[in-house]
């Protein structure tokens, strides 16, 4: 058997201990890193153009994902792909300076641990699971080295051993790519599947498949983790701007508050078992409410104007167009219910005082971004959309503003110029769309796929004496989305006009990565904890066995299926 352990260990070391944090110059940085690794393989020396720098789209930072191609026989090519950015390493503590170097962090952490221990209240189940995972000998702290420098390492082990092999053995092509910002917004991603249809027509490639090298969580034996997963949840998130009437407090119901509002829809939409999709026996966890705030600034007795919240959505089947019309009536129906509520309880307090009863609450009314843009241009005419225009380049250049917070002023300014009053709210989009992943049964290319990780899975299973699964659905978000998602142009229009920042920040042409039409699955290491201090890999399976995997299934799409099946 091929020693996989020692290059793929190196390699995963070699990455983690680069810090690459997301929006930081390590970040930045760590491209031309690997692309100077890359360069010292004597194949890329005699073909340095077969690396390239793909510079990310409408980027406020200068990023760029890295595209290595190594050829063999045959135009038939197989992507390994991944993410190098990583989250901060703020929840380590006093042991941050040990973060990014594994091998280092190993002793601290379980002195560390050790010593939490002792303490009265002992450890969490969480840290007791951590300790007795690092002392077997099994696992290996460290940032970003689960999520995700291994499962990148694994792809670079494998096209090290291909660039090895003799040209005349190489059948098809390998093409890694690693990519900047997972963790934000996909700003790599999107760069990838905007160039991947020049680079395929550009190198005359054949692209059969996809694999992202994403690694999972398990809590278990590793039977849930390793483990590959037939497709992606997608994720939308949908926002509401809200707008009550302001009044004094001494008066509540001479006015509305909008937090009464805001509290209202949070209540009926956070984790609404209904909203949950569902398809093949699969189901996405309900929707979330990620952020809610309202927009007083400053302290005085009277209630805020407006408010902001929006929610982490999840998707399988569900179309673009059913979740906006799902959202407004879930906001229509809270706005509502808190306007009939406060008028009942103005009734009761009226009685109890025996004064007047003379506050008739007015009705709500709710608006779709679209709707609210129109109007404002409607109101506000040349010299409106002229604002907006400026308003946006200069929010969407500001990369101290998330996207979320672009569109949210996007909103204010539209609704300032709109003419309209509360109670009401504005519903739309407030970042880039995740379109679920779902191999296509009826591409011949996606069944070959299927086939070959059932094929290979269950042999390296046999092989190595351990677990191997196949799952219709990767939990989390992830790039995979913009390789084989497919949003329809009449879905990508409703996003167009219901997302404030799709100019600058969250437009993205999904026809691009359509037109590809590319089978994409996920294969990657496992392990317990990752954006935590405890975040750490399961060694065995990653430097081992993963490997093993990807070259066999490699091999097989490529056109060396008896081959991969011999080894």
């Amino acid at each position: 058997m091929y020693d996989w352990s020692t290059p793929t260990r190196a390699w995963s070391l070699r990455l983690t201990q680069f810090p690459s944090q997301t929006n930081t110059p390590g970040e930045r940085d760590f491209a031309h890193f690997l692309r100077a690794q890359l360069l010292e393989w004597p194949y890329f020396q005699e073909h340095p153009q077969q690396i390239q720098l793909l510079q990310t789209q409408r980027d406020a930072f200068e990023r760029y994902a890295v595209a290595a191609l190594v050829r063999g026989e045959g135009p038939q090519t197989v992507i390994l792909t991944g993410h190098y950015d990583v989250v901060s390493v703020e929840n380590y503590g006093d042991l941050s300076p040990w973060a990014y170097d594994p091998e280092a962090l190993l002793p601290r952490l379980i002195e560390r641990l050790q010593s939490e221990a002792a303490r009265p209240q002992g450890l969490s189940a969480a840290d007791a699971l951590a300790l007795e995972d690092l002392l077997s000998g099994d696992f290996l702290p460290g940032r970003g080295l689960l999520d995700m420098k291994s499962g990148l390492a694994a792809g670079l082990a494998v096209m090290e051993r291909f660039v090895r092999l003799p040209q005349a053995q190489r059948r098809g092509n390998l093409l890694f790519v690693a990519v900047p910002d997972e963790e934000i917004a996909s700003y790599g991603a999107r760069a990838m599947a905007a160039h991947l249809p020049g680079l395929a027509q550009q190198w005359g490639l054949n692209l059969e498949a996809a694999v992202n090298l994403d690694a999972s969580d398990d809590l278990g034996d590793g039977s849930q983790g390793q483990a590959a997963y037939l497709g992606s949840v997608g994720k939308l998130l949908p926002a509401v701007y809200l707008v009550g009437r302001e009044t004094h407090a001494g008066s509540p119901f001479s006015g509305v508050n909008v937090n009464r509002m805001g509290a209202e829809v949070v209540r009926r939409v956070e984790c609404s078992p209904e909203e949950a999709d569902s398809w093949r026996g699969a189901f996405t966890a309900p929707p979330t409410c990620l952020k809610y705030a309202d927009s007083k600034m400053h302290y005085d007795v009277t209630t805020p104007t407006s408010a902001w919240c929006y929610f982490n959505w999840l998707t399988l089947k569900r179309p673009v167009s059913e979740v906006l019309t799902r959202m407004i009536a879930a906001v229509g129906a809270a706005l509502m219910e808190a306007i009939e509520d406060l008028q009942k309880a103005a009734d009761v307090y009226a009685e109890r005082t025996e004064g007047p009863n003379d506050w008739e609450l007015p009705r709500p009314s709710v608006y779709t971004f679209e709707e609210l843009k129109t109007l404002a241009e409607m109101n506000g005419g040349r010299e409106f959309s002229a604002r907006y225009d400026r308003l946006e380049q200069e929010l969407s250049a500001d990369p101290n503003l998330n996207t979320p917070q672009v569109s949210l002023r996007l909103m204010e300014e539209a609704w300032a110029a709109s003419g309209l009053t509360g109670p009401a709210a504005v519903v739309g989009f407030a970042a880039i769309h995740y379109p679920p992943v779902i191999l296509d049964e009826g591409d011949e290319r996606a069944r070959r796929l299927q086939l070959a990780i059932e094929t290979h899975g269950t042999a390296v299973s046999r092989d190595f004496q351990t677990p191997f699964t196949t799952h219709a659905f990767f939990p989390g978000i992830s790039d995979l989305s913009f390789l084989g998602g497919q949003v329809s142009e009449e879905e990508q229009y409703e996003l167009m006009l219901n997302t404030p920042a799709w100019g600058q920040r969250a437009g993205f042409d999904y026809s691009a990565a359509a037109g590809l039409a590319l089978p994409a699955v996920n294969i990657g290491p496992w392990g317990r904890d990752y954006h935590q201090r405890n975040e750490r890999l399961y060694t065995p399976y990653a430097f081992e066995v993963l490997p093993e995997l990807l070259w066999r299934i490699c091999a097989d799409l490529n056109g060396a299926a008896e081959e991969a099946r011999a080894e």
